[in-house]
């Protein structure tokens, strides 16, 4: 896992394998910072899963995290040390391929399979308490969370009441708001007294347990229609018929379309010639017979 540590404006990154290491100022710490306290952070690293736990108070992206309080810490959050020092959890992979809270994530950390899918719903991830690494999807649009049966985020930490808070989506927005807890709940360190909305990294506190808000991803914009190719539709258009021309010569007709052409006067002067000589000639035998 790979890490950065900055000082004085001063940035160093290293990486460390999996397994339990101790971070300080003292000899025996395995990363050595000079200026910390001896044995002040102890780093669990298993599966590309952080597990931080500090021997005196320290912050989560600017959250307070109790002494002996195991916290989950995701790539790109940043945890502040004495003396203005702070360590960020790099992460190795793109925002397109971050792993998100749905119902796959869960399988994935009770299974321990390689890869979750990508979801685009919005989710809280438990970084403390007997929920660490649990994903809730926010796929309803009020979300309670308590320690009922009856909630849709049941968080088993008895500093929780049974209906502590709710989460509304409420255009396009997340609200979070205060259900008349006892122990109240608290947005980045902050008590929610009115209904607050919900960024992406935010942090909700309820009792001993802390939850990392994540926003959903975007949805894609539709493919733009193609564009038709200019020379395509020329030629799919239809060409208007030409104008006849005055000087152009007909064209030549066929036999079946070649019109019926009317009979002229002299060829029935020769039909009744000849049927005039047939009739004499009839006669004429006739004559010669008698």
């Amino acid at each position: 896992m790979h890490f950065e540590f900055e000082h004085l404006g001063t940035s160093t990154p290293f990486e460390l394998p999996e397994g339990v290491h101790l971070l300080g100022g003292g000899e025996e710490d395995q990363v050595r910072l000079e200026g910390l306290p001896p044995s002040l952070l102890t780093l669990r690293i298993e599966s590309q899963r952080l597990m931080v736990e500090a021997a005196r108070t320290f912050t989560v992206g600017g959250v307070m995290v109790p002494p002996g309080v195991p916290r989950l810490v995701l790539p790109g959050e940043v945890l502040g040390l004495p003396e203005s020092m702070s360590l960020k959890v790099l992460d190795p992979h793109t925002e397109t391929e971050r792993q998100v809270g749905t119902v796959a994530v869960l399988k994935h950390l009770l299974m321990d399979t390689e890869e979750p899918p990508p979801s685009r719903a919005a989710a809280l991830i438990c970084l403390t308490g007997a929920d660490v690494g649990r994903a809730f999807a926010l796929a309803e649009a009020n979300t309670e969370l308590g320690r009922s049966r009856e909630v849709s985020v049941r968080l088993r930490d008895p500093a929780v009441s049974r209906r502590h808070a709710r989460i509304r989506h409420q255009e396009g927005a997340f609200l979070l708001e205060d259900l008349d807890s006892p122990n109240g709940v608290y947005l980045n360190g902050q008590r929610v007294e009115t209904p607050s909305p919900l960024h992406e990294g935010d942090v909700i506190e309820l009792g001993r347990t802390l939850l990392r808000f994540q926003a959903p991803m975007a949805e894609p914009p539709p493919p733009a229609p193609p564009v038709p190719d200019e020379a395509s539709v020329s030629d799919q258009a239809p060409v208007p018929d030409k104008a006849p021309d005055e000087n152009e010569p007909p064209a030549a007709l066929s036999g079946e379309d070649m019109p019926e052409r009317p009979r002229v006067r002299w060829e029935w002067w020769i039909i009744g010639l000849g049927a005039t000589l047939a009739l004499g000639g009839l006669l004429a035998t006739y004559a010669m017979a008698t």
